[in-house]
C-alpha cells in the first residue's frame, strides 16, 4: 500500500534531516507543507526550512517556481534570501526542503495583538502601511507580485524608528499581471484596516485612514490607488487635517 499522505511531519527537535540540518523548532505550517527552524551542522547557522508535503507537490513544480521566485527577487529588503534546496527521506518517501534565511521578529497579526486593545494607533498603523507599501513597490518593480498578503505571512521587528518587515509564503498564481500587483494594493490597504482594529472601529478613525481605507471598497481604493507607487506617493505626501 502507498503511504498515508501527511498532514504534519512531526519533525522533533534534534532530529537530523538531509545531510547537513537538525531541527530545533517548528514555526508554521500550511496546506503545502510546514517550516522548521534548523541548524546546520558545520557551521551552526541557523536558518528556516520550508518542507513540502509531497502529494501536494509530486513533481516538485510549486518548489521549484518557489525558489526561483525567491531568487529573482533577492534584491527585495521585504523577501526572504532563499539559499538552496534539499532533498530528505521522511517515512519512506522523497520530501524536498527550500532552505533560506532564518528572520527575527513575529507575525504581524500577533504583533498588533499585543498592543492595547489588540489595535494600533493611526500614525502607527500608517508607518507599518509605509514600510509595507515600500517594500511591494520593490518587488513590483521586478515585474512580480505577491497577491496574498495579509498579517499572518507578514514579520515585523521594529528597528530603532522604522519596521523590519519580511514577506513569507510565495505563491505562484501564474504570469504577473497589473491585476495581481493591484490585488497587492488592495491586501496593503486591508492590513491598514485590520491595523486600526477593522470595521469594529473604523467609524471612530480619522479622515486620513478611511481616505485610504475607503471601507474596503476595492473600486474606490483603486481608482485611488491604482498602483503602489501612487499609495506610497500619497503616504509621503498628505496633510493632516486630524489629531493624532
Amino acid at each position: 500500500m502507498p503511504p498515508k499522505p501527511p498532514t504534519t511531519f512531526d519533525f522533533r527537535p534534534g532530529r537530523k534531516v538531509g545531510s547537513r540540518y537538525v531541527v530545533e523548532t517548528r514555526l508554521g505550517g500550511g496546506s503545502e507543507g510546514e517550516v522548521y527552524q534548523v541548524r546546520e551542522l558545520d557551521t551552526g547557522i541557523r536558518r528556516a526550512a520550508k518542507f513540502y508535503f509531497p502529494h501536494k507537490d509530486p513533481d516538485r513544480t510549486q518548489a521549484v517556481h518557489h525558489a526561483q521566485k525567491l531568487n529573482a527577487l533577492r534584491y527585495c529588503p521585504i523577501v526572504l534570501q532563499y539559499h538552496h534546496s534539499e532533498i530528505v527521506h521522511v517515512r519512506r518517501q522523497k520530501v524536498i526542503a527550500m532552505i533560506s534565511d532564518l528572520c527575527e521578529g513575529q507575525r504581524l497579526e500577533d504583533w498588533i495583538a499585543r498592543h492595547p486593545g489588540g489595535r494600533l494607533p493611526p500614525y502607527l498603523a500608517l508607518h507599518v502601511l509605509y514600510n509595507l507599501v515600500q517594500g511591494l513597490e520593490t518587488i513590483h518593480a521586478f515585474g512580480q507580485y505577491h497577491a496574498d498578503v495579509h498579517s499572518q505571512n507578514i514579520l515585523i521587528r521594529p528597528v530603532g524608528v522604522k519596521f523590519e518587515l519580511k514577506l513569507i509564503d510565495f505563491y505562484d498564481w501564474g504570469r504577473p499581471s497589473k491585476s495581481k500587483q493591484r490585488q497587492d494594493v488592495r491586501d496593503a490597504v486591508a492590513i491598514l484596516h485590520e491595523c486600526v482594529g477593522g470595521a469594529k472601529h473604523y467609524a471612530k478613525q480619522p479622515a486620513e485612514i478611511k481616505r485610504i481605507c475607503a471601507g474596503l471598497n476595492r473600486t474606490l481604493i483603486l481608482r485611488r490607488f491604482p498602483h503602489m507607487y501612487a499609495l506610497r506617493k500619497y503616504l509621503e505626501s498628505f496633510t493632516w487635517q486630524s489629531m493624532v
